[in-house]
C-alpha cells in the first residue's frame, strides 16, 4: 500500500506537507525523520557516491529547495508521498519503485513487492546481481502490459545525459506532466532505484526506498547524473533513468 497521506488543499497539515515536514504518521518524510539511526548513517555517509553537497527533505535546506518548487510541483510531491512505499528487503528497490510508479499512474492493479519478484523477475531472470537497468525496463514492460509507455536514458555522456533529465524533470515538475522518473544510479558502494519526488533550484529529490539507511534527500543534478552514468559492474553498460507514462509502451 501507499504511505497514505490523504489531507485537502488548504489545510495546516496539507501546507505543512508542502513544507516537507508533514506532523502525521505514515508519509516518506515522517517515515526516515522517526529514525534516528536513519539520520545518523546519512550523516556519516555524506561524502559516499552522491557527494557532500545534500540536503535532508526535513532540514532546513531541504524544506527551503521544497517550497520554492512551483505548485504543481508541489501537487506531484504530495502524490508522490500518496504512493511512495520502502523496500521490504535488500533487493527490493526496483520492486519498490515500480509500486510507487504504477500507483502515481493509476495502473497499481494486483501487484505487490512480492509479486512482481514471484511472477516477474524470478520467472523472467531479471536478477543479475540486482535489477540493472536494462532488466527493470523489461518488468515494467511486463508489469504495464501495454499500458505503460517506457523511455530508457542512460548514455555515459554526462552532459547529454544531464540535458535531458534536465527537460524531463521540467515537465514533471514545473509544467505538470504526468510522468515518473525513476533512476539507477550508484551510491554508497552498489546499484539503487528510487523515484524522483521533485526539482528545485538544480537540486533533485531522491525518495530513496531503503528508507532504513537514508531518508529523503535533496543532491544537486549534476551530482546525480555522474551517478547515473557510472557502469554496471555486471553489465559493463551504464545507468541511467527511466521515464514513465501512461499509455502504449515505447522503446524510445
Amino acid at each position: 500500500m501507499g504511505m497514505g497521506f490523504h489531507v485537502p488543499a488548504g489545510s495546516e497539515q496539507y501546507e505543512a506537507a508542502q513544507r516537507g515536514s508533514v506532523a502525521k504518521s505514515h508519509n516518506v518524510t515522517h517515515q526516515a525523520a522517526r529514525r534516528p539511526q536513519t539520520r545518523k548513517a546519512f550523516a556519516e555517509n555524506r561524502g559516499a557516491k552522491l557527494g557532500s553537497e545534500v540536503a535532508v527533505l526535513e532540514d532546513p535546506l531541504g524544506r527551503d529547495l521544497l517550497e520554492r518548487m512551483p505548485a504543481v510541483g508541489k501537487q506531484a510531491f504530495k502524490r508522490w508521498c500518496e504512493v511512495w512505499e520502502p523496500q521490504e528487503n535488500r533487493g527490493n528497490c526496483g520492486p519498490a519503485s515500480a509500486m510507487a510508479a504504477l500507483r502515481f499512474l493509476g495502473l497499481e492493479g494486483p501487484w505487490t513487492q512480492a509479486k512482481i519478484v514471484a511472477e516477474v523477475i524470478i520467472p523472467h531472470g531479471l536478477f543479475t546481481q540486482g535489477l540493472s537497468f536494462q532488466n527493470c525496463s523489461i518488468m515494467l514492460q511486463v508489469l504495464g502490459h501495454g499500458r505503460l509507455r517506457i523511455s530508457e536514458r542512460n548514455s555515459s555522456n554526462e552532459a547529454q545525459l544531464s540535458d535531458q533529465l534536465r527537460q524531463d524533470l521540467a515537465e514533471a515538475f514545473e509544467l505538470g506532466g504526468m510522468i515518473c522518473i525513476l533512476v539507477n544510479y550508484t551510491r554508497l558502494g552498489g546499484g539503487h532505484w528510487s523515484p524522483i519526488g521533485g526539482w528545485s533550484d538544480g537540486h533533485v529529490l531522491i525518495l530513496d526506498t531503503n528508507d532504513t539507511r537514508l531518508p529523503p534527500h535533496w543532491v544537486k543534478l549534476e551530482t546525480l547524473t555522474k551517478s547515473m552514468c557510472s557502469l554496471n559492474r555486471a553489465t559493463g553498460k551504464p545507468r541511467g533513468y527511466l521515464l514513465l507514462r501512461r499509455g502504449e509502451a515505447d522503446s524510445a
